[in-house]
């Protein structure tokens, strides 16, 4: 399984980031309301991926890395 992991953005109420595998498409992230919780919840979700069943991660920084990623095939 592969998982693509957004980069934290500002959205209405706070920052999010998004989360996008092949089987299961977009996954809108929770909105935090200071950009620090955003930022753990990111590392949370990576560190807990790397420990879990996921054979491909990409950590993207830019907006344009995760769409262009999203895009390519497993």
């Amino acid at each position: 399984m592969a998982l693509v992991i957004g980069p934290v953005l500002t959205r209405t109420g706070g920052y999010a980031f998004d989360v996008w595998t092949p089987e299961q498409g977009l996954s809108r992230g929770y909105v935090y309301r200071r950009i620090e919780d955003a930022c753990y919840a990111r590392k949370a979700q990576l560190r807990s991926s790397v420990e879990g069943h996921i054979d491909r991660i990409a950590a993207c920084n830019t907006v344009d890395e995760f769409v262009r990623l999203q895009s390519c095939k497993p």
